[in-house]
């Protein structure tokens, strides 16, 4: 350290000898909150409710964009309908959809999954099926449940990669 600068920092230490802090009366601030995930883990089967609504959005995708998807701002070019098929075949039709809806330049589309009142087990088993497999193609930028006027969280609104090829 240079002398002039020692010079400074003791001039100004003795500067600030005598101050004091001033007594205010403002109320503390909140402390800041912990920022959620941008990415949540793939529920459980066990833990996905009827009524538990799907969100999921890819990092690096702004959150404006999941908030257009949410609010039916993206107009839906295509709809598949997963009622009534066991879980593997559903899977095999579910990423066969999502290929096929990409290559021809759909941006958002619908699956229809079911609520789950019509399994065995009355557990919305496509449902968590779809979360699963759509958290995993990378075509997927981000979904979530549809609008209660188009199926609610029976369905899921699903935002797609425009213009490159698949990456299974």
């Amino acid at each position: 350290m240079k002398s002039e600068d020692r010079e400074d920092d003791s001039l100004f230490a003795e500067a600030m000898s005598d101050v004091k802090p001033l007594e205010h009366n403002l109320a503390p601030q909140k402390p800041l909150r912990t920022p959620l995930p941008s990415v949540p883990s793939a529920p459980e089967e066990s833990n996905t409710e009827f009524g538990e609504e799907l969100s999921f959005i890819r990092p690096g995708i702004q959150r404006a964009v999941l908030q257009k998807l949410r609010r039916g701002q993206l107009p839906i070019e295509a709809t598949l309908d997963l009622h009534g098929l066991h879980s593997t075949n559903a899977s095999d039709k579910l990423r066969q959809f999502i290929q096929q809806s990409q290559m021809t330049g759909k941006q958002a589309v619908r699956i229809v999954h079911g609520k789950g009142y019509g399994s065995v087990a009355r557990q919305p088993v496509l449902k968590v099926m779809v979360n699963q497999v759509l958290r995993q193609l990378h075509t997927v930028l981000a979904f979530c449940s549809a609008k209660e006027r188009d199926g609610g969280t029976g369905a899921v609104d699903v935002l797609l990669r425009r213009g490159q090829t698949p990456n299974w």
